[in-house]
């Protein structure tokens, strides 16, 4: 005989009201779910969304000495890990749906340590650099935020979108830190031991916590509660019924939007400085600007996701940074438009994973997480991948960023705009469908 989803049969005022009181509080949920979330926080931090693209620049220069390859060619290497993630991604997602995200993560932790550890091997040739990053985004896939956030989601409900933010800052932090570690062992080392050295950070930092702390809260002893079917894992729609519903389309196009414009204005916010007179060192010291913002925009937009409407929200989010992109179209320059526009693209690039995976349990529900979110996931990695290229050959085409500027500004109202389409979000029946 099958359990009823909480409430079922019963008037709608009174199911309201069980599914409230059954909910633990804000301090309950962090007081029981406060482990999985520090162990989502350093999975994210060593995992695929942050470890290729934030240290490929230390790289650079050794290999570059080592081999003459152009520093296109070898940053190039990171375009290989996320082609591969985009597909590889859904796979994880289908994973950790049928055997649970401590599995995954405890295989793809292992194995992406070796996809990193591989490229102090292939990376002779510049083709075996790409094979290594290639293996990083396939083996990695485990590591991306589909694991992460669908064990936090089963731990938090009333605060779930700060606990996002919190989990999804891993990103920032791994930028604040991981260049200096690497940067550090290849000095010591070489380019090969540095490779070794940051193979080595997932093993002995984030296994073992996943080993004994990372468990779902219907599986997890015991920290469940009489609580824990206040939102079950096992209610939500499987995949096709999500592709059905207009809510997937919107919230897809609309990232990949986003994602294709954010990604192409940080991968050229360097050039774009240096180009009005700013010495690299300037340039530099203010992209590490968008990297303090994004850490801010992460935790920022988890709180307000727990207490305004996800679709208001991403609207005025995505709107953020097509002031940065019209001020330097418009001719606006300097250091303090330059400060204005890092803020605004950083703070709208921290809030991007969160509103994804949040839009992703409150719309589609837990049973299928994995594989909804982890679709979604993919069109926000092919954004991330393509946005580099659209801005850099319009640049090639154009010799002004100009045109592209305009180009992002427009495609970040457009997606923002979408979001005003996004109906409420339904109750999903622990049925499933």
């Amino acid at each position: 005989m099958t359990s009823k989803p909480l409430g079922a049969g019963q008037p709608a005022g009174e199911a309201a009201a069980a599914y409230h009181s059954a909910m633990p509080t804000s301090l309950q949920e962090f007081k029981a779910g406060w482990r999985v979330l520090l162990v989502s926080v350093m999975g994210v931090t060593c995992g695929i969304t942050a470890v290729p693209i934030y240290t490929i620049g230390a790289f650079v220069g050794p290999l570059e000495d080592a081999y003459g390859w152009s520093r296109g060619a070898i940053l190039s290497a990171t375009v290989f890990a996320y082609l591969t993630l985009i597909f590889a991604g859904p796979v994880a997602g289908w994973l950790t749906d049928r055997y649970g995200p401590r599995r995954v993560a405890l295989w793809s932790v292992t194995s992406m340590a070796a996809a990193v550890g591989s490229a102090a091997i292939l990376a002779g040739s510049l083709w075996g650099l790409y094979l290594a990053y290639a293996l990083i985004g396939i083996l990695g896939a485990g590591t991306s935020p589909v694991v992460w956030t669908r064990a936090v989601s089963s731990w938090f409900v009333r605060k779930r979108g700060l606990a996002f933010g919190i989990t999804l800052m891993g990103t920032g932090l791994f930028a604040a830190v991981g260049p200096m570690y690497v940067t550090a062992a290849i000095g010591e080392f070489g380019w090969r031991g540095g490779y070794l050295a940051l193979a080595v950070i997932p093993l002995a930092f984030v296994l073992p916590m996943v080993y004994f702390w990372f468990f779902e809260r219907d599986t997890a002893t015991p920290a469940a509660s009489a609580a824990a079917n206040a939102e079950s894992t096992h209610a939500g729609l499987d995949l096709s019924a999500a592709m059905r519903t207009p809510h997937f389309w919107i919230i897809g196009v609309s990232f990949l939007l986003f994602s294709t414009s954010i990604s192409g204005f940080i991968s050229s916010y360097i050039p774009m400085l240096t180009d009005t007179g700013l010495s690299r060192e300037t340039a530099a010291s203010m992209a590490g600007v968008i990297g303090i913002s994004v850490i801010l925009g992460r935790v920022v937009t988890g709180f307000l996701l727990d207490h305004f409407p996800a679709a208001i929200l991403a609207t005025l989010l995505m709107a953020l940074p097509a002031i940065g992109c019209l001020l330097w179209a418009l001719g606006v320059t300097g250091l303090p438009a330059a400060t204005v526009a890092a803020v605004c693209v950083g703070l709208a690039g921290g809030g991007e994973f969160d509103l994804v995976a949040y839009m992703t349990a409150r719309y589609f529900g837990l049973r299928h997480y994995g594989k909804v979110y982890g679709l979604l996931f993919s069109s926000v990695i092919a954004g991330a991948v393509f946005g580099p290229l659209m801005f850099g050959f319009g640049f090639d085409m154009t010799g002004s960023y100009t045109p592209v500027l305009f180009a992002a500004a427009s495609l970040f109202l457009l997606g923002g705009i979408s979001q005003l389409f996004l109906r409420k979000p339904p109750t999903i029946a622990a049925a499933g469908h």
